[in-house]
């Protein structure tokens, strides 16, 4: 046999078996590979963040247009569609930076006209009211993201949102958690660090008579609720179009998530179309001389300024009297009419030579010292509202309890002292202590919020519990000049009248003097006779219908349930999501360590 043929023969024999490998450690588990490649994925992780970025710029612009002076509310049913429908980011620094430049966006736009006082206040205070929209963005893509790792394994975009969702009664889920959370962080963000409420979701509505009744149950937060849920509902329709027109929508059963809106807005349909419950026609009436005096606000005031204001309002208030067809039981002047304390001499005398030709009780904001008692040099400064009787004795007074961050306080003003001469105040003003209701002529009894208060519905309803059954508002709005601040102003006092189902007076400096039925029509706005401009000077007579048979709410008596629930939900749910992630990152640690998910200690 030849060398070649051995060759052959034993090429043809069966290998040795050879010696087992060494286990190695199992491996992390990866996705599936997807179709496209790394550099494809990459420019569609660039096309992504261009995308947020747009949803983020649009959806904040929509929602800065549902408020005065725009006033597309029905935009705030559709601003957040582009944020919901482009897929969520999974990197946290993405979702920061995205949710803050929509709530930068919306609270930029909404309170430009805060520009006005100067500082760039508009600008300065969106940079702290946009950390509550980020919170929420922030909320919701790790919910998408959550439920993308349980539906879409293959993970085959650079993000997760509802075009991968394929189950309707997840949808809804997902729809009422993200309302709830919108919730929770306005509800937050009205009482930390004192509190800014202003422009909640559903103040935006506040024209539409119907769909805010439901502020008598829960408070202008079930509207906002009802605006998230709403819109996404309609982005998870949205989805399902779009997954129809690229050929990937599946056949699909019951769309839970309509069914569910269709059952929360039906009720509110019936709820709007109920008739406004007013007293019997032998009610008495409380008739209001409301004076307005159109007057520009000074942050120093001359002698001179304070002179002609009282001038003006001296003799628009004897002109209001002489020209009712039936005489007014009252008196009622806005906050700071005259830029002076009360007890300034010669504001004093012209006040007293005016209450003696008409003859009727006074109702004014101003401010005043009084002695303190821990230093006697150093008097205290307090912002009231005073009922003055025609002889200009100080009958009752309500002290502002809830002051203006940065407009009547300095926070951390005493640690900080440079930040108050900053500012330009000099001093702060003493909160109040007493939820003091008036006693009016004709059995009325009035809870008087001044300015600012009239933004948080806890003060209305304190007013409420304590016997008020009409409710009234002093305001200053001419430090804004003729912008929209006045009239979103205007807005937010519309849900305290329906939330406590009282009549609201609202006497302003420059503007809005009007009567706001409990139903929340804003009747009787004072205007110029001639032009009909609403910044005018000019006295009206309001008559305010005073009952004792108003009735309490559901709200007067269990105050923001609705949003303590929101609350309680949101954290239930995010306790859920962390629990997920650690079970996610120990699985992880399980599979680099090589241990059986059994055999895992227990935590």
């Amino acid at each position: 046999m030849s060398m070649k043929q051995t060759t052959a023969t034993e090429s043809s024999l069966p290998a040795a078996p050879r010696p087992a490998a060494a286990p190695r450690p199992a491996a992390v588990p990866r996705p599936a590979a997807a179709p496209a490649s790394s550099a494809n994925l990459a420019i569609a992780g660039r096309s992504f963040l261009l995308l947020r970025v747009a949803a983020a710029l649009l959806s904040g612009l929509f929602l800065g247009l549902a408020y005065p002076p725009a006033r597309l509310d029905l935009l705030a049913w559709l601003a957040l569609l582009p944020l919901l429908l482009v897929p969520q980011p999974r990197r946290w620094g993405e979702r920061l930076a995205i949710g803050y430049l929509f709530g930068y966006v919306y609270f930029a736009w909404s309170l430009f006209w805060l520009n006005q006082v100067g500082f760039g206040a508009g600008f300065l205070l969106a940079i702290w009211c946009a950390l509550f929209p980020m919170a929420w963005y922030v909320f919701l893509s790790a919910l998408m993201w959550h439920c993308k790792s349980a539906t879409d394994k293959e993970r085959q975009l650079p993000g997760a949102g509802l075009l991968l969702l394929r189950q309707p009664a997840l949808v809804a889920l997902l729809a009422v958690l993200s309302a709830c959370a919108w919730v929770s962080c306005e509800w937050l963000r009205g009482w930390l660090l004192t509190g800014i409420p202003w422009n909640e979701l559903g103040i935006s509505q506040y024209r539409r008579i119907g769909v805010i009744q439901l502020a008598e149950y829960t408070g202008v937060h079930g509207l906002s609720f009802l605006i998230v849920l709403i819109n996404g509902v309609l982005a998870g329709e949205g989805a399902y179009v779009i997954r129809h027109w690229l050929g990937a929508a599946e056949k699909r059963g019951m769309p839970w998530h309509v069914v569910m809106a269709m059952a929360l807005t039906l009720p509110l349909c019936w709820l709007g179309t109920r008739p406004e419950a007013l007293p019997d026609a032998d009610t008495p009436s409380l008739r209001v001389l409301a004076v307005q005096g159109n007057l520009p606000q000074c942050r120093y005031w001359t002698e001179e300024q304070c002179r002609d204001a009282q001038l003006v309002y001296g003799d628009e208030t004897r002109k209001g009297v002489a020209n009712s067809a039936t005489p007014p039981d009252m008196v009622l002047w806005p906050e700071c009419a005259v830029p002076a304390s009360l007890d300034y001499p010669p504001y004093r005398y012209a006040r007293q030579r005016l209450l003696e030709d008409i003859n009727l009780p006074l109702l004014v904001g101003a401010t005043q010292f009084r002695e303190n008692p821990l230093d006697k040099e150093n008097p205290l400064l307090f912002n009231s509202a005073f009922l003055l009787t025609p002889t200009d004795v100080i009958a009752e007074y309500y002290d502002k309890v809830h002051r203006v961050p940065f407009g009547e306080f300095t926070p951390f003003g005493d640690q900080l002292p440079w930040l108050r001469d900053l500012i330009g105040m000099g001093r702060d003003l003493t909160p109040g202590l007493a939820y003091h209701v008036f006693q009016l002529p004709r059995g009325a009894k009035a809870g008087v919020n001044i300015c600012f208060e009239d933004v948080f519905p806890y003060l209305s309803r304190e007013f409420t519990r304590r016997g008020a059954n009409m409710l009234m508002t002093i305001t200053n709005d001419s430090w804004y000049n003729e912008s929209s601040g006045a009239e979103q102003h205007l807005s937010h006092v519309v849900f305290r009248a329906i939330e406590n189902r009282r009549p609201l007076l609202r006497s302003g400096n420059n503007s809005h003097s009007c009567l706001i039925t409990p139903n929340g029509r804003v009747l009787g706005q004072l205007v110029d006779e001639q032009t009909g401009a609403i910044f005018a000077r000019g006295a009206q007579l309001y008559d305010v219908p005073v009952s004792d048979d108003w009735g309490t709410t559901f709200f007067t008596r269990h105050g923001p349930l609705f949003a303590r629930l929101c609350v309680l939900v949101t954290l239930a749910c995010w306790l859920w999501l962390l629990k997920a992630w650690h079970a996610r990152k120990r699985r992880q640690y399980q599979a680099i360590k090589g241990i059986a998910p059994e055999a895992a200690p227990a935590p």
